[in-house]
Parts: C-alpha cells; structure tokens; sequence
C-alpha cells in the first residue's frame, strides 16, 4: 500500500478510505484492467445485416479482445491467484467473460426475434459459440502450448464455428438450447 500512495500521491489514510486492503486494492485494480478491455465488447454491435457475416464478426471482436497479449497475461494472473484472492475469480468471471456472452447473446436474440435462428436458451447458446469461435486458440495461449494463432487460424476457427452454429440453429436445423429457456 505504501508503494501504491508513493506511486499515486497522497497519504495512505485517504488510499484506505478507499481500498480496506491490499487484497482488495488488487481485485479492484484488476477490474479495472478488465473493464478498460472489455470496453469494446460491452459497446460491440455488428455492422453486417447478413447473420453469418454479423457472427464472424463478432468472432473477430472477441479474438482481438482475448487473444491480446495483455489479457492473456491478465488471464493467467486471475487465474494462478483467484484462490487465494476472495472474489478474484467472480470478478474476472463477471467483468470480463459474461460481458462478452452478454453482447452475443443479445445479438443471438434479435436473429431469434426475426426468425433467422431458433434459439431455445441465447446466453446458452452464446456461450457455446464463444469458446467454439475463439476457446482452443485462447486456450493454446493461456497454457503457451505453441506459437500464436495466425490470423489465418483465427479466421478459420471463427467461420468453422459460425458454420456449425447456423447450421444447427437456422431456420433448417432443430435449433440450439431447445432444453433450456
């Protein structure tokens, strides 16, 4: 704490008028980082009225928010103290994750609305499609299997994942979290 009113200015009473601890400066310094990266996900509307076009583009969004370097380094800091740090992981999970299956699942949503897709659970299916989009390249880099993904990888994945998606959820499929409302 000394170091962080050092760094900022100030005395330390008003650091811990604010902050009860160094425990709790850290997971708000740590939502902070996660807000500021999640900014654009949180804001995210796709341009394209074509479903497919308007889904890879929403891939693309998420792959350059969690593929980054930074959160990547973010992820796996959460990660190695989310046990230690009370409410760590919950705000990583809060912050960071369910905002971006929040924007999805909004989208999916209105393509439900229209009939383009049918949909029985859209957070559900929101989260599926994520980690189908961008999961195993994000999960090759948190645990630095190999080099990064190139951009042709990331394309693929995305297109691979939005094919499935629409094949399983358009207007000929059965539709995705039929289970679930």
């Amino acid at each position: 704490m000394g170091d962080v009113q050092t760094a900022v200015g100030g005395s330390k009473g008003t650091l811990y008028r604010y902050f009860s601890d160094k425990t709790d400066l850290f997971r708000s310094a740590v939502e902070m980082l996660i807000d500021e990266r999640n900014k654009p996900l949180s804001s995210f509307h796709p341009n394209r009225s074509d479903p497919a076009e308007a889904l890879r583009e929403f891939g693309r969004h998420f792959a350059e928010v969690v593929l980054d370097p930074g959160a990547i380094a973010l992820h796996r800091l959460v990660t190695a103290e989310a046990e230690r740090v009370e409410g760590l992981g919950q705000t990583f999970f809060q912050h960071g994750p369910a905002v971006g299956y929040a924007a999805l699942a909004g989208y999916l949503d209105s393509l439900a609305e229209t009939g383009a897709v049918t949909i029985g659970d859209s957070m559900l299916a929101a989260v599926q499609l994520y980690h189908a989009m961008v999961g195993a390249l994000q999960m090759r880099l948190l645990v630095n299997a190999t080099d990064p993904p190139t951009a042709a990888e990331i394309e693929a994945s995305i297109s691979a994942a939005v094919d499935t998606f629409l094949s399983g959820a358009g207007r000929g499929g059965a539709g995705l979290g039929a289970g679930r409302k």
